[in-house]
């Protein structure tokens, strides 16, 4: 799957557009030593999660996404795969640690942070989507050396929307394996 991220304004490259212009992930099949035979034992230890639980997990893992995000910006590319691999996996993730070589090089870092106010969560099996209506008021780009805001990289735009996929690894984790910015105001969902 490939998720293309359409960016406008200045603000959304705060955390974005260094790491995440397009983010494709090539799924190749992988030969798995076989399963060893259920048992009572072994399927009472590993209850499958039921869809609210998976709700709730999934939505934690893309809430704390966001600021897990903006602090691998403002960190080393090697720290921030450390940072973002229990929220992140595979082509996405060596995308958006690209992207903050690609910030380090440029001499910026993400300033403030962005506020997820997710408006839906589709789940079908170990994958999912989620639409949020992203607040970015409070975010934009500062000097890695001074960390001070850079003023032209804040943006009037405030709210976008954004479709994460997700998808359950084996270790029960939800993790994000692509998002793509709408580039479209939305109105965040009351709380």
């Amino acid at each position: 799957m490939c998720m293309v991220v359409a960016i406008r304004g200045r603000t959304l490259a705060l955390l974005i557009a260094p790491m995440a212009v397009t983010a494709c992930q090539a799924t190749t099949p992988s030969s798995l030593p076989p399963k060893a035979p259920a048992t009572a034992s072994t399927m009472a230890a590993t209850p499958k999660p039921s869809p609210a639980r998976s709700h709730d997990l999934i939505v934690e893992a893309y809430s704390t996404y966001w600021p897990v995000l903006a602090e691998a910006g403002r960190s080393s590319p090697e720290r921030a795969r450390e940072l973002l691999e229990p929220y992140v996996k595979g082509g996405y993730l060596n995308h958006l640690v690209d992207g903050v070589r690609d910030m380090v090089k440029q001499g910026r870092e993400p300033y403030g942070h962005a506020v997820p106010r997710i408006k839906e969560v589709r789940v079908s099996g170990k994958y999912a989507e989620v639409t949020d209506c992203l607040d970015m008021s409070g975010a934009a780009m500062a000097d890695r050396r001074t960390h001070r805001l850079i003023p032209e990289t804040a943006d009037a735009k405030t709210t976008t929307t954004v479709v994460a996929d997700l998808e359950r690894s084996s270790d029960g984790r939800w993790r994000l394996t692509g998002l793509s910015m709408k580039g479209t105001t939305c109105t965040s969902p009351s709380r």
